[in-house]
């Protein structure tokens, strides 16, 4: 049996991530925002969810307002400012975490005009892409080292300035 990438990594890492909790999506089955990758259904029940007092209206609000500040050039400060804010609607729940919707997905297109790259894994909390996970075959110095180059080119590259705002973990 020959081992790819796929075989010995990622899709071991899809099944912890699902033992874990988190629920695979699967792309062709979804729908999201390609400005931005969040996923506007699951954005919107989550929330609704999180602040069950909350119009309809609000919180497609909210959605706009998030995406507004993933605009900015500040290294993703508004966002995780607004991602954190536990006094207005809530965009996660940090005290009752399990109150918070956990999927995985797999090669999601980060593209702005006619550059992108896909990350192996895109964790989504609450329809928001803020974790992104790239793997490597175990002892590939090389390709780690290749990888981190891509990201860091990729990061400065002002036209996936989204993509940077809104990710708060990369592995």
């Amino acid at each position: 049996m020959k081992f790819t990438e796929d075989s010995r990594v990622k899709i071991p890492t899809i099944l912890h991530l699902i033992r874990l909790g988190y629920e695979y999506l699967s792309l062709k089955d979804a729908s999201w925002d390609i400005e931005t990758n969040i996923f506007p259904a699951l954005f919107m029940e989550a929330i609704a969810r999180l602040n069950p007092d909350t119009e309809p209206d609000n919180i497609a609000r909210l959605l706009e307002e998030v995406k507004l500040s993933l605009d900015n050039e500040d290294l993703g400060k508004a966002f995780y400012e607004k991602l954190t804010d536990q006094s207005g609607i809530k965009l996660i729940d940090f005290k009752n975490f399990n109150n918070n919707s956990f999927h995985v997905v797999t090669e999601l297109t980060y593209q702005n005009g006619d550059e992108e790259f896909r990350p192996d894994i895109i964790l989504l909390i609450n329809g928001m892409p803020l974790v992104f996970i790239e793997v490597k075959k175990p002892n590939n110095r090389d390709g780690v080292l290749a990888e981190r180059d891509r990201i860091n080119k990729r990061f400065q590259n002002p036209k996936f300035r989204r993509f940077v705002n809104i990710t708060q973990l990369m592995l």
